[in-house]
């Protein structure tokens, strides 16, 4: 059962009030008391500024209290049992022994029983295994084997399920190296009912890695099927145990969970396949063979090189321990290193007449499996075998001649998502085909190369020599028509997006390895991000140092918006932050540490010079990106960058140059400097301001927020639940916001501040923190209010186009009739709306604000002014220079004026000769 500290950090007493049926009255800020006929409602709720957690008040009869007691206050009975009732209205499970920390400790334990007396596993794994006794003495300090003797006291000896005796492999956490599964290998299988090993914990993407820093400094690792297994190849590479070898394995720890595996954790390395050498089954099934073709579709798709051992001349050996045992670490180590040559993985070149039939990765027909042998693959190159006939002795013989000097690791046929199925969840309606290649070349090492090809570019030869040479293009075109062949290999369903996007109608990962740009550089700021991946507590270690860093938790504020951007796949919508600071407020300290924490992109001035520029900065990913000093820019360049923040604060879709390159406008902007101008853009931002508020640095040794695993948790909601949050932060935001609620301007900015809450109660629910954790929701109400009062008098396009009127008629350059004179006993501005636009149109200077503005029609300016109460009078007619002037507006100077606009008046008004009269 949870305490009561924690349901007091959980739970707002004003969400439990609506629970338990507490009314409040419309408009009203209190609740009525259930316990009297309280016609001034005088039960408030508010947060306790000492104990920072929902507290609650009756004024009338002085009780007050958390909200345990409010349930006591409401329903009656005692703290335990209200403590009980809370579980059950909040479906908190009473019993957490179930949750991942709790299984965790108990795997944790279970390993200290194992690592308690290990002499039995060493002397097996030397005596039966024949692991050099070095290599056994290396993994005891890593604590990766040890010893488990348990017996279950139900079972006979003999019976499945007995137990006994057996060397326990430790699964670890590569982020916080705690446990998460134990195999047991039996020593005596026979005891336990035949059974060789059991599982236990988790299973599902928990490998075995037998030597976690090996893992880290390896370039080449191994994947087997079993832990024993990984012993081996460490006993062949490494037979001293110095942890020095450049070879490192894991084990799958079984065949049916390797599309479970988080398998990037290979990035950067090369992947060797040696599954078990399984025989044929009755249905012609090899499960570890079978296994492998699957671990190549998983890596090649993250562009991580894999390649198969050959195994062809192993006979009867089943594994890698097997090999071991027969012909010790350096033969092993030599087999090892021989690796399949053929162009598709797993697709041998030859028949084996006395092999028993089994199921083929690829049936290939005739006239090209006759050709097939005869392309060999080398990690990064590829030849042509051709049979030449000896002049002197007659005899026929294989020569081995270039062909590329790369290697076609994948071809593989992907349908791409439309970008509205993709943000929207929907049914797609418009997927495209594509075919990705990816190509292992010298010059990238252990990173596949991959290009996007259309259809009538896959037989081009000029595009594969992008990768490198080709100095056969005849056999090479033979090769591909091959090829094509296996395009279902690997062939997958594909976003271009990075973040959180829909895929087959649930919620996906994308990273820049899972899109498949034509052109990556241009589509996508993120087209080869991985995202920052760590243990789940780093997470609040990073919130506290943002929140400390500066205070009233203006750079928190900064990291919530940006962690919640990817919430933009539930609500189709994310607003853009404003961050602005003075000179030497620490704008550009804390903008270089969002960068490290979140993998967070700014970009320079120079690199918004175009239009082209700025739509490739926000394409097709909901990750942040930052525009620094916009205000620096000409105001052509300001007006594009505001056009464009305008479509992307929800999303766009465009289609630019002669290839009609799809464009995605759709990335969250962050707005830095100590001037945004974006008055237009007032109603989809949110803003933070650094200036008198800096604190301590954060310290450099912080980790990086574990965003990989902040989009799991997202990925795991459901739409339902996403919207209801969203919902209630904007119940919160209402209940404290200032505004009157009739200002549609002031109410889209209080929804936009809603994103940011509901952001961080996911948040608080990910890193397992209280909500009211350094007061953010009331900073961030402090925040939202302050920014809706100072610009009230912005949000309208009628006050912008006035405050350029304003100013031509000050300075002299207005050419349209116009009068300050009274009406109807207040001092006015008589003007036509229809001549406004016309200045604003036909003058030169002012043309380039023009085109910016939203409004273009007077009909649709005067129906602002008529709606912002600034008109005294219309229609109005008065005389001019000698003119009548008819259809006027009678703006009151007055009423103005709580605008900010301020014109210069005549000294004197208007003769009363001028004055206006009604139409």
């Amino acid at each position: 059962m949870a305490s009561a500290e924690e349901m007091k950090a959980r739970i707002d007493c004003a969400d439990l009030a609506e629970r338990l049926g507490m009314e409040k009255p419309p408009g009203q800020p209190n609740y009525r008391s259930p316990h009297r006929k309280d016609e001034n409602p005088s039960v408030s709720i508010f947060e306790h500024k000492n104990l920072g957690i929902s507290y609650w008040k009756d004024h009338t009869s002085g009780e007050h209290g958390s909200c345990i007691d409010l349930v006591i206050y409401v329903e009656g009975g005692d703290p335990s049992e209200a403590l009980r009732q809370l579980h059950e209205i909040y479906s908190i499970p009473f019993d957490k022994s179930d949750d991942e920390s709790n299984r965790r400790s108990k795997m944790d334990w279970v390993a200290d029983k194992c690592l308690a007396d290990i002499k039995p596993a060493e002397t097996y794994l030397i005596d039966e295994r024949k692991i050099p006794k070095p290599v056994v003495g290396y993994l005891a300090k890593r604590k990766t084997i040890g010893y488990n003797d348990w017996i279950n006291p139900e079972k006979k000896e003999g019976e499945k399920g007995h137990n006994g005796p057996a060397a326990c492999f430790i699964s670890r956490s590569l982020h916080t190296l705690g446990v998460l599964g134990i195999e047991y290998r039996f020593l005596d299988p026979v005891k336990n009912g035949g059974l060789k090993t059991k599982s236990q914990g988790e299973k599902e993407n928990a490998p075995y890695f037998p030597d976690l820093p090996g893992l880290r400094n390896a370039e080449v690792v191994f994947v087997v099927e079993a832990p024993i297994n990984a012993v081996s190849v460490l006993a062949a590479f490494d037979p001293e145990g110095k942890g020095t070898s450049t070879r490192s394995a894991m084990a799958t720890r079984g065949v049916a969970v390797v599309d479970s595996i988080d398998w990037s954790v290979l990035q950067g390395k090369t992947a060797v396949v040696c599954m078990d050498n399984d025989k044929p089954d009755e249905k012609g099934r090899r499960p570890g063979q079978e296994a492998a073709w699957k671990i190549h579709e998983h890596l090649t798709a993250l562009n991580i090189p894999c390649h198969f051992v050959d195994q062809s001349e192993w006979g009867d050996i089943n594994d890698v321990n097997d090999y071991l045992k027969a012909h010790g670490p350096n033969v092993t180590r030599t087999a090892l290193r021989k690796l399949e040559p053929w162009l598709i993985p797993g697709l041998h070149g030859r028949d084996d007449d006395n092999a028993p039939p089994y199921r083929r990765r690829l049936l290939l027909p005739t006239h090209d499996f006759a050709v097939y042998w005869q392309f060999r693959a080398k990690p990064d190159f590829t030849s042509y075998s051709k049979i030449t006939t000896d002049q002197d002795t007659g005899d026929e013989k294989i020569v081995h001649q270039d062909l590329c000097g790369f290697r076609v690791a994948s071809l593989s046929r992907v349908t791409i998502s439309s970008a509205t199925a993709a943000m929207s969840g929907e049914t797609d309606s418009q997927p495209h085909t594509v075919f990705a290649c990816s190509v292992q070349t010298a010059r990238h090492g252990d990173r596949l190369m991959r290009k996007v090809l259309q259809d009538d570019q896959l037989h081009n030869v000029e595009q594969w020599k992008k990768f490198g040479p080709v100095f056969k293009p005849a056999q090479f075109a033979r090769m591909l028509n091959i090829l094509e062949r296996a395009v279902g290999i690997g062939s997958r369903d594909a976003v271009n997006f990075v973040g959180l996007a829909w895929r087959d109608g649930r919620p996906v990962i994308n990273e820049g390895a899972d899109c498949y740009f034509t052109e990556p550089d241009k589509q996508c700021p993120y087209h080869n991000l991985a995202f920052p991946s760590g243990p789940v507590t780093d997470a609040e270690k990073v919130i506290t140092a943002y929140q400390s860093t500066f205070k009233d938790n203006a750079a928190l504020m900064l990291l919530v918006w940006s962690l919640g951007s990817h919430l933009k796949a539930f609500l189709g919508a994310w607003p853009h932050m404003m961050l602005q600071a003075d000179k030497g407020a620490g704008k550009s300290t804390l903008i270089k540490r969002l960068e490290r924490s979140i993998a967070f992109t700014m970009f320079s001035g120079q690199s918004l010079k175009t239009e082209f520029r700025l739509l490739t900065s926000i394409s097709h990913t909901s990750h942040p990106v930052g525009w620094e000093e916009l205000s620096a820019q000409g105001q052509g360049i300001i007006d594009k960058a505001v056009a464009q923040l305008q479509e992307c604060y929800q999303y766009t879709i465009t289609r630019r140059g002669t290839d009609m390159t799809e464009y995605l406008a759709v990335a969250p902007v962050l707005l830095a400097g100590e001037d945004v101008p974006v008055n237009s853009l007032l109603g989809k931002l949110v803003r933070t301001d650094l200036s008198g508020r800096r604190g301590p640095l954060m310290p450099e040794n912080l980790p990086r927020f574990p965003v990989r695993e902040w989009l799991q948790y997202l990925a795991r909601l459901d739409r339902a639940r996403v919207q209801s949050a969203y919902v209630n932060a904007q119940s919160y935001c209402e209940q404290h916001f200032v505004g009157s609620g009739e200002d549609d301007g002031a109410n889209r900015m209080r929804n936009n501040y809603a994103y940011i809450l509901m952001a961080w109660m996911f948040l608080c629910e990910f890193a397992d923190m209280p909500q009211n954790f350094g007061h953010f929701k009331t900073t961030l109400i402090a925040e939202m209010n302050s920014h809706i009062a100072e610009t009230s008098s912005d949000r309208a396009p009628w006050v912008w186009i006035l405050e350029l009127i304003l100013g031509e008629i000050d300075s002299g350059n207005y050419r349209y009739p116009y009068a300050f004179t009274m009406v109807d006993d207040e001092f006015c501005l008589c003007i036509r709306t229809s001549h406004i636009m016309q200045h604003l149109s036909q003058t030169p200077a002012l043309r380039p604000k023009y085109d910016a503005l939203p409004v273009k029609s007077d009909r649709v300016l005067k129906k602002q002014l008529i709606k912002a109460e600034v008109v005294t009078k219309e229609p109005v007619e008065k005389t001019i220079n000698t003119k009548r002037v008819a259809n006027m507006v009678a703006l009151s100077l007055n009423n103005l004026k709580a605008f900010g606009l301020t014109p210069a008046v005549p000294d004197m008004p208007t003769s009363s000769t001028d004055s206006a009269s009604a139409a």
